[in-house]
Formats: C-alpha cells, sequence, structure tokens
C-alpha cells in the first residue's frame, strides 16, 4: 500500500498535476474571498471568520476532485499497468487504499496554505473581534472529510469509466447528487420523517454540522461508514477486474 502512495505522490509532483492542483484551488478560492464581487467575499460580510471560504470550497472540490481522480485506473489501464499491479502480491484493499491516501494529501497540502486567510482576518479584524478557531478547525476537518468521500467517488468512477472524460463527468455526476441533491430532495418533502431521512443520506447536512462547529458522532460515523462502503465497491470491481 505504502509503495503505491509513494509512487502515485511521485507521480503528482514530477509532472505539473501537483502542482496545478493547488494553483488552481488557491487561485479560485483567493479571488473569490478577498477580490471579486461576490457573496463569498470576506471583505464585504464585514465578519472576522472564513465561515464564506467553507462554503465555497466544497463547490471547488467537487470539480478538483474528479480531475484528480479520473486518471487514476484509467492510466494504469491504457498503459497496461494495472493486469501487472494485480499480480503482486498485494490485495485489492492496499491498491485501492494506496490511491486513496495519495489522494488525499495531495488535498491536505492544497488546504494547507489556506491558513494564511486566517492570519489575513487577523490582521484586519477589528480588536474586539474574536476569532473562532475551535469552530475554524472542525470546519476544516468537515471539509477533509467531504474531500475524502468525493476521492472515494472518484476512485471508482476511474474504474467503471472508458475514458478520461467519461469518468470526469460520472464523478462530477456523483460527488453533486451525494453533495447537493439529497439536500434538495429533502428540502422537497413535506412530512418531516421523510425530510429527516433523505437530508441524512447526503453529505450537506453532516459537513454543514461540522461546519458551524459542532463535532457529532453521527457525522463522524456517516462519514466512516460512506468512504468505507464506497471504497468496498472499489475492491469489488477490482477483483471482478483480476478474475476477468
Amino acid at each position: 500500500m505504502w509503495a503505491i502512495l509513494r509512487r502515485e505522490w511521485f507521480i503528482f509532483f514530477s509532472t505539473p498535476v501537483g502542482y496545478l492542483t493547488v494553483a488552481f484551488f488557491l487561485t479560485l478560492s483567493t479571488l473569490f474571498l478577498w477580490f471579486l464581487d461576490t457573496d463569498f467575499n470576506i471583505l464585504s460580510a464585514g465578519f472576522a471568520d472564513l465561515n464564506t471560504f467553507f462554503v465555497l470550497a466544497p463547490w471547488l472540490l467537487l470539480f478538483l476532485i474528479p480531475a484528480l481522480c479520473m486518471r487514476s485506473f484509467l492510466e494504469e489501464k491504457r498503459l497496461g499497468t494495472l493486469e501487472l499491479l494485480l499480480t503482486k502480491p498485494l490485495n485489492m484493499w492496499q491498491i485501492v487504499l494506496g490511491k486513496y491516501l495519495a489522494i488525499i494529501l495531495l488535498l491536505l497540502v492544497t488546504l494547507l496554505p489556506t491558513l494564511v486567510y486566517f492570519f489575513a482576518i487577523e490582521e484586519l479584524k477589528l480588536e474586539s473581534t474574536p476569532i473562532d478557531w475551535g469552530s475554524a478547525l472542525t470546519a476544516y476537518l468537515g471539509l477533509l472529510l467531504v474531500g475524502a468521500s468525493f476521492v472515494a467517488l472518484g476512485l471508482l468512477s476511474s474504474l467503471v469509466a472508458n475514458s478520461q472524460a467519461s469518468a470526469f463527468i460520472i464523478a462530477l455526476i456523483l460527488c453533486f447528487v451525494q453533495f447537493y441533491v439529497w439536500k434538495g430532495t429533502a428540502d422537497l418533502m413535506l412530512q418531516k420523517e421523510f425530510y429527516r431521512f433523505f437530508n441524512g443520506l447526503g453529505i450537506f447536512e453532516h459537513y454543514l454540522s461540522l461546519r458551524q462547529g459542532v463535532i457529532a458522532l453521527k457525522d463522524l460515523v456517516y462519514f466512516l461508514g460512506f468512504n468505507y462502503i464506497v471504497l468496498y465497491c472499489n475492491t469489488l470491481i477490482l477483483f471482478k477486474i483480476k478474475n476477468h
């Protein structure tokens, strides 16, 4: 598993992929938060927090992570190295987790520079305005869990698709459905039981709790369970490819 992780990590930063990922996310988030006249602009909001960043970031990841994942298994198929990889003394979980953790590490590297935004707010805020650091750290945890869920779906798309373009589109649709469509469906429900059921299926509601600084066991269980189920589906497809 660790050999695959190191290999993926080397590919990210021996090619422009890793650098473009970090640059894409930081450039767009900086423009939306500090320069463009949008609802996400921190200076226009007038509050000493990064709530607008945590609203914006999942939508950026919605496009960024499918783009990162689309080549993962498809490139192995194109080069003929997937069959070679499957003959190695590795189980399916080790292969999937190696690629999964490599992309999550890249996501961490991408999010790390955004801490600069907090120092900027610290300099700009009024002296009497406190920054809720605890809530911010919880929101970062939520953002990382959202990103991890998108990675799991992106890897699944890379396994079932026939081209990188189709892998990107499938991953984009799956991530959008899981992040927002369940929430939109719940809003259409008139009965509270159906509202809670559909809301609980999607990522949005669980991320919202973490974004607001609330760490609830049900939200952590949801993200861990969701990632496990999707990654397990990845291993099943790999096993089927191996025995085809």
